[in-house]
């Protein structure tokens, strides 16, 4: 799992290293609602924002069993 987590981190790592404002800008269809428009960006925001809370959940978690072994 931690592999393929990895290669899915570098390559959005690989797309931010070379996306242009106009590739951000870029229309996308939206899986979950066709009719509702979407950009590159949008999605990007998606992602980046799904990994900012599965990071701070991991903290948290590691944060209380940390707190239960000093305890």
């Amino acid at each position: 799992m931690l592999e393929v987590r990895a290669g899915r981190v570098a390559m959005v790592r690989d797309f931010l290293a070379t996306v242009t404002p106009d590739v951000l800008a870029a229309p996308c269809e939206n899986p979950h609602d066709p009719t509702r428009p979407e950009t590159v960006r949008s999605c990007l925001h998606v992602i980046l924002n799904e990994e900012w809370e599965h990071l701070r959940y991991a903290v948290r978690d590691l944060d209380a069993i940390g707190a239960e072994r000093a305890g």
